[in-house]
């Protein structure tokens, strides 16, 4: 894309739409002849807009760089070369006599020159970007590369095609597509006139008609754009930021390998009750981040080119092959990632994610406290990998009862690396059974329950971290703002009378952004946080109750339960990451700060503590297995 400028008046520009900040199209033939270079472009459609030329620039860049805003077919972007808003004000084309910097680019992605036409008409090429976008689905849709130009005045799309033939489903079928930009330079009026316009256009190829599919491309095209610019003005603030740890390119590119090679078939021998569609997909994202995140992590990983019969020849090792004590030590002497060390999935509900990181080559099993129907689909050797037993921490069961045969008492090979995926009952202990093996860990909260087992609103933090005042790594962004958001009834119940004004009336902390007419939060809004983020909040104050550093990350998953923590580095050293140290005297050091976090939170002693956890786990056994 080539970003084309052409200077105007202080009073120029359309003298087009109506007043408002609403999206108000005015459909039009033709543009005239002083914003694009010739007839041959068809204007569709043109809306008035308040917002100034800067956040124009910022929706139109962001839109380029994630396309899948306006198109559900589109992954991302990718950028292979942006000329940026500082560098010469010439164009590139990545020709040998060159200056500029496209050289080394692969001719597909060299750009496209807008055409002289623009160049006579006073426009003046100030930034150029070359885009693939990727498709969901690779197999419906080939990639597309784009040059896209963008400025204040036009913002001019130039696909990377001859004809139209070679159109993607996802792209609008057009030569090129132009959004014209008009500010008008006037004093700001007190009924809020529009001042400026968005309007988009059309190259149609030689030959082609003008239909009702371009027609309404165009009218989302419009309104996507005139929300974001108004949302921006009125101070919209992002709330999830995504791809924080792992690359978005990486993630995306891995899902879609994984996709394609075990949705169909998972899905087309679901035999559970429940919708596949959610739980297929949701299992095979988190087992593309899990391949990713592993890959930062651990070395003597399978290459993604080695196992496509690995389902159907050889079994998987299971838990039993370790990586030996010697082998961590001489990686760790070396300064290098650590080999793999297996994983463990607590909690693994159908098995799904098992079967796929198992299939792709990972060591490593699951268990759950009831049998699933889905695991009669998988062969033989993964439905070795799964079993039923009831998780009762050792710490938790009396070392003079016998220990049923059902039961695992949480002890893994150091260094296991535990998944805890909607683990309910188990998420709370996650980071306590990865500090008792020397483990890393990821725990994905769904319902909240305490260290017994029983459905409770989690607090924020632990009782330690509040009354020692470290909950600042893991205070929630709505906190921030009201740093009294963590006290809890009972102690905002023990403020003494006379400390309060009883001359102040409370304020309404639900004004709705239509009274206020911007779409911030006020303080009261941001203080109160879902049960949901105080769960996740309190599982990373645990975390780091036990010397864990906790790492966030929004998955792209198909649930609103998708937030993650990850334990990978210890407070000690933030740069360690968590390699196993075997057992010995610390075992018993571990354990006795976990039976303290444990009795601090429960406010009753271990024992006790086991006895529910006990019959609670049996009672959730006889329960029949659910679609998870």
């Amino acid at each position: 894309m080539t970003t084309v400028e052409k200077p105007c008046n202080k009073d120029g520009g359309l003298q087009g739409p109506a007043p408002g900040t609403k999206f108000s199209p005015t459909y039009r033939d033709h543009l005239s002849a002083s914003l694009l270079p010739d007839e041959i472009w068809i204007t569709i459609l043109e809306s008035g807009c308040t917002f100034p030329p800067e956040i124009f620039e910022r929706v139109m860049l962001n839109l380029i760089k994630n396309p899948n805003v306006t198109s559900s077919h589109l992954f991302r972007a990718d950028v292979y070369y942006d000329s940026g808003p500082d560098r010469l004000k010439y164009f590139d084309s990545g020709g040998l006599g060159e200056r500029g910097w496209t050289r080394h680019l692969k001719p597909q992605y060299h750009p496209r020159a807008p055409g002289p036409e623009w160049e006579e008409k006073g426009y003046e090429v100030i930034r150029t970007i070359v885009r693939e976008m990727i498709p969901r689905n690779p197999q419906l849709d080939r990639p597309l590369s784009m040059r896209e130009e963008e400025q204040i005045s036009v913002v001019l799309y130039v696909p990377h095609v001859d004809t139209i033939a070679d159109m993607p489903f996802y792209h609008p079928a057009v030569s090129q597509l132009a959004f014209i930009y008009t500010w008008r330079y006037v004093l700001q009026q007190a009924n809020n006139l529009a001042q400026g316009s968005v309007a988009i256009a059309y190259r149609l190829f030689d030959g082609q008609d003008m239909n009702k599919k371009l027609e309404r491309t165009a009218l989302r095209l419009g309104e996507t754009i005139h929300k974001h610019g108004q949302g921006q003005l009125a101070g919209y603030e992002k709330r999830v930021h995504l791809d924080q740890i792992i690359p978005q390119k990486r993630y995306q590119d891995t899902y879609t390998r994984l996709k394609a090679k075990y949705g169909r078939q998972l899905s087309e021998k679901w035999v559970e009750v429940t919708d596949p569609g959610k739980h297929v997909f949701e299992d095979i994202g988190i087992a593309a981040f899990l391949v990713e995140l592993w890959k930062d992590m651990y070395s003597d990983l399978p290459r993604d080119d080695e196992h496509e019969s690995k389902v159907a020849e050889e079994p998987a090792t299971g838990s039993s092959d370790t990586v030996s004590a010697e082998e961590r030590q001489d990686g760790e002497e070396r300064n290098e990632k650590p080999p793999f060390p297996g994983f463990v999935d607590i909690g693994c509900g159908n098995g799904i994610l098992v079967y796929i990181l198992l299939a792709e080559g990972y060591r490593g099993w699951g268990f759950d406290a009831r049998q699933r129907k889905t695991w009669t689909i998988f062969p033989p050797h993964i439905q070795a990998c799964l079993q039923q037993k009831l998780l009762v921490p050792e710490l938790l069961h009396p070392p003079t009862q016998e220990t049923p045969e059902i039961y695992h008492n949480g002890v893994f090979e150091p260094g296991t690396f535990i998944v805890s995926n909607h683990a309910d009952e188990l998420t709370a202990w996650t980071p306590l059974l990865a500090y008792l093996n020397q483990s890393a860990f990821i725990a994905i909260p769904c319902c909240s329950h305490d260290l017994t087992g029983s459905r409770f609103r989690a607090p924020a933090v632990t009782k330690a971290a509040k009354q020692h005042q470290i909950a600042s790594e893991t205070r929630l962004p709505q906190q921030e703002e009201n740093p009294d958001a963590t006290t809890t009834a009972d102690d905002n119940n023990n403020t003494a009378p006379n400390e309060k004004d009883a001359n102040t009336k409370p304020q309404p902390s639900n004004t709705q952004a239509a009274e206020t007419g911007t779409l911030k939060k006020s303080p009261g809004q941001k203080s109160m946080p879902s049960a949901y983020a105080t769960l996740c909040s309190y599982i990373c104050s645990l975390s780091e109750e036990v010397g864990y550093v906790p790492e966030k990350e929004v998955l792209r998953i198909p649930s609103t339960r998708n937030q993650s923590i990850i334990g990978r580095r210890r407070r000690r050293d933030p740069h360690q990451d968590i390699k196993g140290e075997g057992d010995g005297a610390g075992k018993s050091v571990r354990e006795e700060e976990v039976v303290g976090v444990v009795e601090r939170e429960l406010g009753m002693s271990v024992q006790t503590v086991g006895g529910e956890w006990i019959a609670r786990a049996e009672k959730l056994a006889r329960k029949p297995g659910s679609g998870h």
